[in-house]
């Protein structure tokens, strides 16, 4: 049956095809989409799961998210790859918990953290700092970049990449904002074209659609 093998820089983690088919039915139970996910995008799922505790199910609500025509939720849109090798594929982001301190510090800004700071403590140079006080600059502090973030619906994770054609997405990695574009366009090239034997083609009509 074969394996799928991804080496950490702290362990390996291997799964045989028929564990990943069982994964799949487990995870992915409708067909018509399960029939859209590449073994890869499978595959990634899975170790992140194991290597970072990274739930299924926080990925799969971005791709029922995007199935569902993307409503307005917070996540950033999905949006095609400018430039090559990627260009005619796409890119959505998934969130998950772990992801929260780096939306945080976006959320913040340059000052955020010392504009909260004053509006919660005051701007004396000698404040009497409270129980109540600390608690409420660590409710601000957690609380508010993310809801401005959500409101402004630049929430962001890591990356799912798919293909569309004819309004349709095909699934095809997991993967994250420094990996070089040419290392995804490898795998993808060498990993997915066996279920998707017209990826190509959809990227051209992809990339050639959004030309000026």
């Amino acid at each position: 049956m074969g394996t799928w093998t991804a080496a950490l820089p702290d362990r390996t983690i291997s799964i045989s095809r028929d564990r990943l088919a069982r994964f799949r039915k487990l995870y992915v139970p409708d067909r018509d989409l399960s029939a859209r996910m590449s073994e890869q995008f499978l595959f990634d799922m899975y170790v992140l799961g194991v290597a970072y505790g990274i739930s299924p199910f926080e990925i799969l609500q971005s791709v029922r998210h995007l199935e569902a025509g993307e409503p307005p939720g917070g996540i950033k849109p999905a949006s095609m790859f400018s430039h090559p090798p990627l260009r005619g594929l796409w890119h959505k982001h998934y969130f998950s918990a772990r992801f929260m301190p780096h939306n945080i510090l976006m959320g913040l800004g340059g000052n955020g953290l010392e504009r909260l700071i004053v509006e919660t403590m005051g701007s004396s140079e000698s404040p009497v700092i409270t129980k109540d006080i600390i608690s409420e600059l660590a409710r601000r502090v957690a609380n508010e970049p993310l809801e401005m973030r959500h409101q402004q619906g630049k929430i962001t994770g890591e990356w799912i990449i798919f293909a569309r054609h004819s309004g349709v997405h095909y699934y095809l990695c997991l993967s994250t904002h420094d990996t070089g574009d040419q290392i995804i366009h490898d795998q993808i090239m060498k990993n997915c074209l066996k279920d998707f034997p017209k990826l190509r083609s959809w990227m051209d009509e992809q990339a050639s659609s959004a030309a000026p």
